[in-house]
């Protein structure tokens, strides 16, 4: 009786550790098979086993969706590449309304270099996008941190009104704006023209070229570092404007 019941058990051992080696040689065997025909047709797949079939199936499957993953793979590159260059290097920003005419059009398509600003920081009359509760404008700054800042309209020689400005006391030559666009600067008889405005530490006086319509700080005060988010410089449309806008 005690030998009868050991046999079985001897047996069933045997055929399980023989039939794992079996499902492992043939695993490898089909991996290979697939490998060296790169895919089997299903038209030749019948002079395989069962089990040989299901393996070569899975095998096809698998190899079939790494294809595809790596054709995919530069396109995803790619893809991560403009992100990236997007959120962290430079954009693409459109210019909307008048407010830097004659410097800017409406319609203008720009290269906003981020990571310059993030290093750099902007220089005086540098153009700057910035973000306001009025929404994302385009400006140019006049005022660094910490500068005082004034408008004198005055008579030139010839009788000629003519508006000024005057950065720590000293006469700044604004050449990249009209004498019109100038004297504009005062019209809605801004803070600037009537007193002295000192720029806070952590911000920018910012100002429109076309000072006539032009929606800046003298409205609604110097903006802070955090606000700006970009520099531009390079007009990429239209094409027979395309290149630097800035030069001074």
């Amino acid at each position: 009786m005690k030998e009868t019941k050991k046999e079985p058990k001897v047996e069933e051992k045997k055929t399980t550790k023989k039939q794992t080696t079996t499902k492992k040689k043939v695993s490898k065997e089909m991996k290979k098979v697939v490998k060296e025909n790169k895919r089997i047709n299903y038209e030749d797949i019948e002079k395989y086993s069962k089990e040989q079939q299901e393996e070569i199936v899975e095998a096809n499957t698998k190899k079939a969706k790494k294809e595809a993953f790596m054709e995919m793979m530069p396109y995803l590159i790619i893809i991560l590449f403009v992100i990236l260059i997007r959120t962290f290097i430079m954009t693409p920003v459109n210019v909307n309304g008048t407010s830097m005419v004659s410097t800017l059009e409406d319609g203008d398509i720009l290269l906003v270099y981020k990571l310059r600003y993030r290093l750099q920081g902007p220089k005086r009359f540098d153009i700057v996008t910035l973000k306001t509760k009025n929404g994302d404008l385009i400006k140019r700054v006049i005022g660094m941190p910490g500068d005082k800042l004034r408008y004198v309209i005055k008579q030139d020689d010839e009788g000629k009104q003519v508006a000024e400005l005057y950065i720590n006391d000293e006469l700044v030559n604004e050449d990249f704006i009209s004498d019109e666009a100038k004297l504009a600067t005062c019209a809605t008889d801004a803070d600037i023209c009537n007193n002295v405005v000192t720029v806070p530490e952590d911000s920018y006086y910012v100002m429109g070229d076309n000072r006539g319509v032009s929606l800046d700080s003298r409205s609604f005060g110097a903006v802070t570092k955090k606000q700006v988010y970009g520099i531009t410089e390079i007009r990429i449309f239209p094409f027979n404007k395309m290149g630097n806008f800035n030069k001074r």
